[in-house]
């Protein structure tokens, strides 16, 4: 019997199709993976710009991190309606455009707000801290008065005057006047029992300040220059029967 022959050949071609298959598949599968290599930078950057979109538009245009809270702290005698209402952010605007500069600056138009901080807190707050003045004297302002605090800043006028702050005359009280400075260190110098008899403190100009006491005294105090020594001494002589103490020279004082 001869031998199959054809078959053999069948068999060696359908083998040979087969490899050629796989190499081929082989082939395929690589050039696709050379073709996810070179397009996954260009997926990597689409997806950070995507991503990067979306968080620019959640700070800058978005309500979802928008102000829906305005917090004040240290208010005394200002409210926390009138310090949010000077700030003046509009609820919904997003914090990360927030002027908090601008704000700061609108709260600190109150007069009786001596610093300002304004702060995001995140996500959805604004805090606004303030420090007010304090009142270390008051002056005459027609029939009320104006309190004064250590720089002569008036801050606020009030019907009464307050126990317990010595009451300035001068001109024209301000922060700047150079008399109503002068005024104020020696009002602030006095001691307890000074404050406790002294009506007022008067300056005609920065170098004549004089202390009026409630029995109809005076103490001549001249410049405002070396005031608690001059408050010192001038403490020591209230026992003293004259009606003018002059402690303008510490140095020489004199009892009339």
């Amino acid at each position: 019997m001869k031998p199959d022959r054809p078959a053999r050949r069948w068999r060696l071609r359908r083998d040979a199709a087969t490899t050629s298959a796989r190499a081929g598949g082989r082939r395929a599968i690589r050039r696709g993976r050379r073709g996810l290599r070179a397009v996954a930078p260009y997926a990597l950057v689409a997806g950070v710009v995507v991503v990067a979109s979306v968080a620019v538009w959640a700070l800058l245009g978005s309500a979802l991190l928008g102000v829906r809270t305005v917090s004040v702290r240290g208010e005394r005698t200002v409210t926390a309606e009138q310090v949010a209402r000077a700030a003046a952010i509009p609820v919904g605007t997003p914090l990360a455009r927030l002027d908090t500069a601008a704000a700061a600056a609108r709260v600190g138009a109150l007069p009786a707000v001596a610093s300002v901080q304004v702060r995001r807190a995140w996500p959805n707050t604004v805090v606004v801290s303030i420090a007010e003045r304090s009142a270390v004297a008051v002056a005459a302002r027609g029939k009320q008065f104006v309190l004064l605090d250590a720089s002569g800043f008036p801050f606020r006028t009030v019907s009464a005057r307050p126990a317990g702050l010595p009451l300035i005359q001068v001109k024209k009280p301000s922060a700047g006047d150079p008399a109503t400075r002068a005024a104020l260190a020696v009002a602030t110098a006095l001691t307890k029992p000074l404050r406790e008899v002294a009506t007022a403190v008067v300056a005609n100009s920065p170098q004549r300040v004089e202390v009026r006491l409630a029995d109809d005294r005076v103490v001549f105090w001249g410049t405002a220059a070396d005031s608690p020594r001059k408050a010192t001494i001038a403490t020591a002589l209230l026992e003293e029967s004259g009606k003018r103490i002059d402690v303008s020279a510490p140095d020489v004082v004199t009892v009339r």
